[in-house]
């Protein structure tokens, strides 16, 4: 691909490479025509003003950024205390949204358990959330990643967002199998976030195991496609991680991964 500026609908996440320096990867992506990133806290560092500063100074616009790993289901003060980094860091990067997977749950406890009294404690946060202009939303992880959240499908965030009155990140690799996904498209398409794109080759490993579009299983243009249809109007979010990824190398990898994006986009006329 050249330099010229990509569609303008795509973003790519910085987490797609995991081990180059935040500030290697701004230089490549701008070279490559990208304009609009989304990251993770984890990749801002501790404290992450250094690296709020980088971005804010590269151009780049952030589209989301995300948390993960605290437990957010005991108290809703402790929950505020949790997201509140991740809020500040939404504000000082002039993002419009926020997420977080719903963190894990104590062993033994049933789910809908969790999922109730994470619905009780996550008003206190979002309201912070709101009244700092961010908009607060949960992304729903992959079962293999148990202990990291308990919200597993694309449905149950759906219900969490109504119900806790939250925005919802559709991760296409952990709700591709899902059923009735067209109707969930939507019913909820105007509380997505942002999208995230990644491929997936049956019969390997589930676990941080992920493909450039178009090199696995999963149906990504008939996603893609209800998505647009069902009326969603945000970012496809190139996200990606593995041994795939590594062995190819972050350069090809998000360099094709981009251009399939971009040459479905712009063949659909969007």
């Amino acid at each position: 691909m050249t330099s010229a500026a990509v569609h303008p609908r795509i973003s790519v996440s910085v987490v797609s490479a995991m081990r180059w320096t935040v500030a290697r990867t701004l230089d490549f992506l701008s070279g490559l025509g990208v304009g609009v990133i989304s990251l993770t806290t984890a990749r801002l560092g501790d404290p992450p003003d250094e690296v709020i500063d980088l971005i804010g100074g590269s151009g780049m616009k952030v589209a989301s950024v995300g948390t993960g790993g605290a437990s957010l289901i005991d108290d809703a003060q402790t929950t505020l205390g949790h997201l509140r980094p991740l809020i500040y860091a939404a504000v000082a990067l002039n993002c419009p949204s926020a997420f977080t997977v719903s963190g894990p749950a104590p062993e033994r406890m049933p789910t809908d358990e969790a999922f109730d009294r994470l619905v009780a404690m996550m008003g206190l946060a979002n309201g912070y959330a709101i009244q700092s202009g961010v908009r607060l939303g949960v992304e729903h992880n992959s079962i293999a990643n148990r202990e990291l959240g308990f919200v597993s499908s694309l449905a149950a965030a759906c219900e969490l967002g109504v119900r806790a009155d939250l925005g919802v990140v559709v991760e296409l690799q952990n709700c591709w199998h899902e059923r009735d996904l067209p109707r969930l498209f939507r019913e909820h398409h105007e509380r997505f976030l942002i999208v995230n794109v990644s491929d997936f080759k049956v019969g390997e490993d589930l676990k941080f195991n992920r493909r450039v579009p178009g090199d696995g299983s999963i149906p990504l243009e008939w996603l893609i496609g209800e998505l647009l249809d069902a009326g969603y109007c945000g970012y496809f979010d190139i996200e990606f991680l593995g041994p795939a990824i590594e062995a190819e190398g972050y350069e090809t990898a998000i360099a094709r991964s981009v251009e399939w994006l971009a040459e479905r986009l712009t063949r659909w006329g969007v």
